[in-house]
């Protein structure tokens, strides 16, 4: 006896249908920003920029200093140069370094926050007082005349310290700070 082509069809429908639902259900949907997160407990992603073999993101030991960083990377490092870069205390999430060497000997070396559009998609926390007026133009809803803003207020006030603190600069209120808590 021959079937007719419309019920497997209907067939293939239902089961379309009922393998996407249960897909829905193991692998939920989720309207969370970042799309995914690249932290783990008791780790900091930093960038690893000029001079340094293997550039890119790297994940390291929370509180490691910049020189143990370059120690790791095959770099010598100087007493004096060690001194100075434990002076600016272990690295954060966010941050990256350069260097110059000479041969394997680290000579000089740059310790700076990556651009907040790069930590907002590796889903890296920002910070407020780290921040500067392309950072803060990134985020949706600060243009550049509030990007600068929230500068000089920082400057003639001091550090916000958190981000609700942000309330102070003249346009932004709490329905901003709330907007953007996901990106802090």
């Amino acid at each position: 006896m021959k079937r007719p082509g419309g019920t497997v069809l209907l067939v293939i429908v239902l089961l379309s249908i009922l393998m996407f639902r249960v897909s829905r259900v193991i692998f939920p949907v989720r309207d969370e920003s970042p799309a995914f997160s690249t932290t783990n407990p008791g780790y900091v992603t930093v960038y690893l920029g000029s001079g340094f073999k293997n550039q890119g993101y790297h994940q390291i030991i929370d509180g490691m200093l910049a020189a143990d960083v370059i120690l790791m990377a095959g770099f010598q490092v100087t007493p004096k140069l060690r001194e100075s870069l434990a002076q600016k205390g272990p690295l954060r999430s966010g941050e990256g370094l350069e260097i110059d060497q000479l041969n394997t000997k680290a000579i000089e070396v740059r310790r700076f926050f990556v651009p907040s559009g790069q930590r907002i998609t590796l889903g890296i926390p920002l910070h407020p007082d780290t921040m500067k007026a392309n950072d803060w133009q990134a985020l949706p809803g600060i243009g550049p005349r509030l990007a600068e803003r929230i500068l000089a207020d920082r400057q003639k006030n001091g550090d916000f310290g958190n981000l609700e603190a942000l309330e102070r600069v003249k346009g932004i209120g709490n329905g901003t700070v709330k907007r953007l808590s996901e990106f802090f």
